[in-house]
């Protein structure tokens, strides 16, 4: 995440679940100076203000706003909403997975020289530093896991509602 080259940094959160909750949690441990998350779903704004980020059920475009914006929706339509509420220079980060087409505001993004990344994750590099924050207590994963599972359950709970299920296998 940026934030950690940019302290400070205003930080717009657009999801829809469990990503877009780490990247609160994340984003306040790393030093961000104002966190905003939004979700239509009550439950991940309640936790997501746990995190000590206010929440909101929609947003609209707020100019020059964010220094950062996360988008984890896999709406096209989101992602534009979260470019929109960049600061110029600003960057946003889409972890979400877009398979529809849709537009982007490429005019705006030019003239405010703003920053889009949008990449299947590639966790590796992070891992150390995701461990750190976890052990330091400075962040806590275990706050957005719903349910803990045996392995055995797995096919019956993956089409159920779960915000993040962790399946782990006894004995091996």
């Amino acid at each position: 995440m940026t934030v950690k080259a940019r302290p400070g940094a205003r930080v717009l959160v657009v999801a829809r679940g469990s990503i877009g909750l780490y990247v609160c949690d994340i984003a306040r441990a790393l030093g961000a100076s104002e966190v905003l998350y939004v979700d239509p779903d009550p439950e991940h704004r309640a936790l997501a203000e746990k995190f000590g980020a206010p929440s909101a059920e929609t947003v609209e475009p707020v100019r020059h706003g964010f220094d950062i914006a996360v988008e984890a929706t896999g709406r096209v339509d989101q992602l534009a909403l979260a470019v929109r509420c960049l600061a110029p220079e600003g960057v946003c980060e889409s972890a979400g997975n877009h398979f529809r087409p849709g537009e982007l505001p490429l005019l705006d993004m030019y003239l405010t020289s703003v920053t889009l990344r949008i990449a299947r994750d590639n966790v590796g590099g992070h891992i150390p530093d995701a461990l750190e924050l976890a052990r330091s207590g400075k962040v806590d994963p275990a706050r957005v896991v719903s349910d803990v599972l045996d392995w055995e359950q797995l096919p019956d709970a993956l089409p159920e509602k779960h915000l993040k299920p962790v399946f782990v296998r006894n004995g091996g």
